[in-house]
């Protein structure tokens, strides 16, 4: 059974390279059997950041996937306007490679040029109703993985088998590997991996963005950990570490430093590179600030800032970017952000800076 699937997949496959050699391809929303919306665009009205007065006038450069004017916005409080979120089915479907193929079109799930473990290669598994909670982004690195991917799991259980493919080695940090593996337990979380499936009925999202109806799914996430871990015993303020060696804009030279003076003012510090997800829970649980370099990283913080909290970003001058405050907002969290000072590779914090926007969220 196992090689008659491997063949149609290849057959299938095959197919698909002619029709797009030939101009014949599909897109995916062309390819589903039905295109339906969960939940509707929507206009999201987001209050300030917390920061220094001038502290924007730092930023020299943008991260890649934003522009000034969005973080202009993001900085000063505004509208936004927020994508629908949808659903594709397609029948007879396969998963191959990363890359979903259904009646003449396909979808990649991981870029062009990553592979999935070879051995996750063989042999093709069967599933009758399945449902894709695995994303582009989510797939690439640990804290869209962990806001947008473990959400999306939730949608998917509504549909069918959640279903993500293996993803590569994490290629920024080896241990974010067995983090996803224990926050999927921890949080019971309706998700199974595999690398090549055939789906008898298939449903894809578009669920990339943040939205209302992703934010009640991460308030139910939320609330199983908070279930799990009760009450805390005392309130912590926190600075999380980014626990791996960064090249290029996103150096951050005086971390220990800036740790070092955080922990005299009775912070506790946090290195997730070096500490387990039980360990990253208890001491996030019922937190009233966390303050860290902008990252993966700080999305830890995600499942444990109470309402009215604070997450404050140390970010780079040459990569600026407050794409966190996508979902602080949702959440009833109050984001703030510091800009370094530019060294000739990367950045440096000012301490005193740092702990006067700690001053300003009031907490």
């Amino acid at each position: 059974m196992q090689s008659l699937q491997h063949v149609g997949l290849s057959l299938r496959h095959g197919l698909f390279r002619l029709h797009r050699r030939f101009g014949a391809a599909r897109t995916m929303a062309d390819a589903a059997d039905k295109v339906w919306t969960i939940a509707p665009a929507e206009t999201l009205n987001t209050p300030p950041s917390v920061f220094l007065p001038g502290e924007f006038d730092k930023v020299r450069t943008v991260e890649g996937r934003t522009t000034t004017e969005i973080e202009a916005k993001r900085a000063h409080g505004g509208s936004f306007e927020r994508p629908p979120i949808m659903a594709y089915r397609y029948a007879n479907a396969f998963l191959y490679k990363s890359t979903v193929v259904a009646c003449g079109a396909e979808r990649r799930v991981l870029p062009y040029g990553v592979s999935p473990p070879p051995s996750h290669q063989f042999p093709v598994v069967s599933i009758r109703e399945g449902a894709l909670a695995g994303s582009y982004l989510g797939l690439q690195y640990f804290g869209h993985w962990l806001k947008d991917d473990a959400p999306l799991s939730l949608l998917a259980e509504q549909y069918g088998q959640p279903v993500s493919p293996s993803p590569p080695t994490w290629h920024a940090a080896h241990f974010a590997e067995s983090h996803v593996h224990s926050y999927v337990k921890f949080l019971g979380l309706p998700w199974r991996q595999e690398e090549n499936v055939y789906f008898k009925s298939l449903v894809m999202f578009d669920d990339e963005d943040f939205t209302t109806h992703k934010s009640a799914r991460l308030e139910i996430l939320r609330q199983r950990a908070l279930k799990r871990l009760g009450a805390p015993h005392k309130k912590r303020r926190v600075f999380i570490k980014r626990g791996i060696s960064d090249k290029g804009p996103r150096r951050f030279h005086n971390e220990d430093a800036v740790a070092a003076a955080l922990a005299e003012d009775g912070f506790d510090i946090l290195d997730p590179s070096k500490a387990s997800v039980e360990e990253i829970v208890q001491m996030l649980n019922g937190c009233d600030i966390v303050v860290g370099s902008e990252g993966s990283h700080l999305i830890h913080a995600l499942y444990f800032l109470p309402p009215g909290a604070g997450l404050l970003a140390i970010s780079a001058p040459n990569r600026f970017t407050t794409v966190n405050k996508r979902w602080t907002d949702l959440l009833n969290i109050q984001y703030g952000f510091t800009v370094g000072d530019a060294e000739e590779e990367g950045f440096s914090a000012n301490i005193d800076d740092v702990k006067r926007t700690i001053d300003l969220f009031g907490l």
